[in-house]
């Protein structure tokens, strides 16, 4: 959301929960976020693929990347190098004349290590979870603006 007072919010908290169930819905929550992009370019038009590269330290982590494939019901491919000034460096190559263009800069310097498909029941779950994530949103929305 491009809202500078919107806030952070746990809700449906029981006494049950444990730092394990905060963490994941941290998680899950930015992964929601990322699903609210993806929703904002097919709504425009812009198409994407069933495919994407996962980067940046979180791609390191088996959860991180099985949690955003399933949320976004897509497969994640995690790169050998996953850091994202590593693209930047790459567009300087391109940029320089050091590759020919983009796709001899990928395939000289990009290499998968894993593959993270979307478990599609998971994917089911969390789109219902999302019209949740939405709601909320709406609902305390009103109520950070006023602060």
């Amino acid at each position: 959301y491009a809202d500078p007072k919107l806030k952070a919010s746990f809700t449906g908290i029981h006494s049950g929960h444990t730092k394990a169930h905060f963490n994941r819905a941290v998680l899950e929550g930015v992964a929601f976020s990322l699903l609210d992009c993806r929703k904002a370019l097919e709504a425009t038009g812009i198409p994407h693929d069933n495919t994407a590269a996962i980067i940046g330290g979180g791609s390191q982590s088996p959860l991180w990347r099985q949690i955003v494939a399933d949320v976004l019901g897509i497969a994640l491919r995690q790169k050998e190098n996953s850091d994202s000034s590593f693209g930047a460096a790459m567009l300087a190559g391109v940029s320089t004349g050091m590759f020919a263009g983009y796709e001899e800069a990928l395939d000289r310097c990009t290499r998968d290590v894993s593959l993270t498909e979307p478990d599609t029941e998971k994917n089911r779950i969390y789109n219902e979870m999302f019209a949740d994530y939405k709601q909320i949103h709406d609902a305390l929305a009103p109520i950070y603006s006023g602060r």
